[in-house]
């Protein structure tokens, strides 16, 4: 029997708000349409329909549908949302300290990162997780930021003084102030106008988000600073899963596409935007071991430990564990 038919029969429409006394959970993501995560999701919802046999589903709502990230994000923490993806900066508006995991110039690798992240520090967040009411599901993938200018660029003195978009967090504020940049933080549905007007000259996104969604027609030279390695992770509302019993649990897990199957998604298709931007006319620069040295002595020790100071909570105890993490996964 395939898996289509129980999709039909399983997205219909919650009336409640919790999941406890329905059999369709809401779980909400920012990515259109089209693109890995929501497929990761549309995969898990079929899984979900088969294994539970219609009786338990997931009604997926792409694209921003049910509001921003950072509303979002509340409301699953406060369970009237059952579940959804969100980047690290959204998390960061409930959970402060999961911003440790994104310090410009802390990742080496993809296998690093996922090596801390999947074997080392689940137990550390998904604690943190659930004192603000939230369950985490998976780890999963959004891939490095990366700096795009109006014209190119080689080396930090290029971007001195240039008004550029970035991310509306400390971490991004910080490192490029200490590159000398003036910075206008601006959520991503914002870029393409800011970029139109003039307002901004450049700015940082993920290669997907630059490509797909139109800004390197703009803006057409990528640099791949690979400055901020960003995962995204998908959360679910303790009080949905405390309310679910033990076998409606087990199918969910169970039901749940691999992240590593999603990882492979994601970075191929970073591959393949990378590719059409240079096929449409844009330029992607690489760096050399040399040049990404100097881009990464703008972000010192004592820079790291003022954004400890101003995450505050339990910062400095998550990033030693972080740090932690991060050398146990480091080949000798």
């Amino acid at each position: 029997m395939t898996k289509t038919p129980f999709i039909a029969a399983a997205l219909v429409s919650l009336i409640a708000t919790g999941a406890a006394q329905a059999d369709t959970l809401k779980v909400s993501t920012a990515a259109p349409n089209g693109t890995p995560w929501v497929t990761h999701l549309e995969k898990t919802a079929a899984n979900l329909a088969e294994i539970s046999g219609g009786k338990t589903t997931l009604e997926v709502f792409p694209a921003g549908q049910l509001g921003a990230e950072t509303d979002t994000i509340k409301q699953t923490a406060r369970g009237r949302l059952d579940a959804g993806i969100f980047s690290v900066t959204a998390v960061a508006t409930v959970v402060p300290e999961i911003s440790m995991l994104v310090t410009p110039f802390f990742w080496d690798s993809f296998e690093q990162a996922d090596c801390a992240l999947d074997d080392h520090l689940v137990e550390t967040f998904d604690t943190l997780f659930k004192e603000r009411g939230l369950r985490l599901v998976q780890w999963q993938e959004l891939g490095w930021q990366n700096l795009f200018t109006n014209e190119p660029i080689s080396g930090p003195a290029d971007v001195a003084g240039l008004k550029m978009r970035v991310g509306p967090s400390d971490n991004h504020d910080m490192y490029w102030r200490a590159a000398g940049v003036s910075g206008v933080p601006l959520a991503f549905s914002e870029v393409a106008t800011a970029l139109q007007t003039g307002l901004v000259k450049g700015g940082e996104l993920p290669t997907i988000s630059y490509v797909a969604g139109g800004i390197g027609e703009i803006s057409p030279h990528l640099t791949n600073t690979r400055h901020i390695y960003q995962p995204s992770v998908m959360l679910m509302s303790t009080k949905v899963w405390d309310a679910m019993s033990e076998e409606e649990q087990a199918q969910f897990n169970e039901a749940m596409e691999p992240a590593q199957a999603l990882r492979i998604a994601v970075r191929g298709a970073i591959d393949f935007f990378s590719a059409k931007h240079v096929e449409s006319g844009g330029t992607v620069a690489d760096f050399d071991d040399a040049q990404r040295a100097e881009w990464a002595a703008l972000w010192t020790d004592e820079k790291t430990q003022e954004l400890i100071a101003a995450t505050g909570g339990d910062s400095q105890r998550v990033y030693d564990a972080v740090l932690a993490a991060r050398d146990a996964c480091t080949a000798n």
